[in-house]
């Protein structure tokens, strides 16, 4: 069973009992509260012969035998969910194949779809396959094209397929004819995610086949190979939610907790309390800043007046000095003080820097000087 997290999220959709088509070894891992059933063209037994690629690996018991493009087994809108995983891409007539799957939803039961992406499969060398091919194949049915599929998967895929590359699969038409023989499941269809999404809305025209998307989770290269849809049978008056989704269930029906505040919301005054404390934790940092602002401001306003007091008329001794405060308000500075100290740092720089006479740079008259 490979499970992943991406396929746990989407499973949440499923719940109540439903059924899982050609899971062999590798079913869906599903919520507690999803009951699922099990059906495959044939038993477990066959399946291991038919495929024995699987070697000694682990099949899901097979509780129905059926076919996706046949599921007469089922009465309309038996069951709760329908899971096809890597599951549509093996169909002849897939438009078929969703028409009978919707056909045994229930109103608003889920369609779980998993499909390979080619751009990370031995699929990739595929032609895309085109939609009025896919509708062709519904209204005309699959015999004219199921030898060119074949062909097809033999030339392109085979090829990049690591188990038959290792075992020396053969190629070419002797190829074709065996596998058509045994009816084996190949990739009769390769699309992308833009391209399945056609296949809906063909399906819709064709077959009256009606799916709201729900959900869509992207391939995500190095970790997997697939992409997912989670559709629903209909079209609801609002988009459903996942079960169990409290804030779901409040934006479709305010009033249905009788006007109650929903338990899944934390409490207000609680949520107040706790921005209030933050706020009083942020104002006293904020107060400590200020007040180590000031002590600092003061202190250069000392230290630029006792050097001031200082300073001789020649130029070079107070240029020395200047510098020297310069250096000092630096070190504040690089404390995390702000502009404050930085535009008396800028002051010191140009009064350093002044060749006017009498200007920054050299001492005025001591007759103009203040104390």
């Amino acid at each position: 069973m490979k499970v992943t997290a991406k396929r746990s999220h989407a499973a949440r959709w499923l719940q109540g009992s439903g059924i899982e088509i050609g899971a062999l070894h590798n079913p869906l891992a599903v919520p507690p509260a999803a009951t699922v059933h099990y059906v495959d063209r044939f038993n477990a037994e066959d399946l291991k012969r038919h495929y024995p690629e699987l070697g000694d690996q682990s099949l899901v018991p097979v509780d129905l035998i059926g076919d996706a493009e046949d599921l007469s087994r089922f009465g309309d809108g038996s069951q709760d969910f329908v899971i096809a995983n890597h599951l549509l891409e093996h169909l002849e007539n897939p438009i078929r194949g969703l028409q009978e799957m919707a056909r045994v939803l229930r109103p608003g039961g889920i369609l779980y779809v998993a499909l390979p992406d080619p751009r990370l499969t031995f699929d990739r060398a595929r032609d895309l396959t085109p939609i009025d091919h896919v509708a062709g194949e519904y209204r005309t049915g699959t015999d004219a094209t199921r030898e060119v599929h074949y062909a097809e998967w033999v030339e392109r895929a085979e090829p990049l397929v690591e188990w038959m590359i290792d075992a020396g699969v053969p190629t070419g038409p002797d190829r074709v004819r065996e596998l058509m023989g045994m009816d084996y499941s190949i990739h009769f269809h390769v699309w992308r995610p833009e391209g399945f999404l056609e296949v809906i809305a063909a399906a819709r025209a064709e077959a009256g086949v009606t799916l709201e998307l729900l959900e869509f989770a992207a391939s995500r290269p190095g970790e997997d190979d697939e992409y997912i849809f989670i559709f629903g049978k209909g079209i609801d008056d609002l988009p459903p939610l996942p079960p169990g989704d409290q804030a779901g269930r409040t934006a479709r029906d305010p009033s249905a907790d009788g006007g109650r505040r929903d338990p899944g919301l934390a409490d207000p005054g609680s949520l107040l309390e706790e921005l209030q404390a933050r706020l009083q934790s942020q104002s006293a940092v904020v107060d400590e800043y200020r007040e180590l602002q000031a002590s600092a401001a003061i202190r250069v306003a000392v230290m630029c007046r006792a050097a001031v007091r200082r300073a001789a008329p020649a130029g070079t001794r107070r240029r020395r000095l200047t510098a020297a405060l310069a250096r000092e308000v630096t070190k504040l500075a690089e404390r995390g003080l702000d502009g404050t100290i930085r535009s008396v740092r800028e002051r010191l720089t140009n009064a350093a820097h002044d060749p006017r006479p009498g200007g920054r740079g050299s001492a005025p008259p001591r007759s103009d000087r203040s104390e």
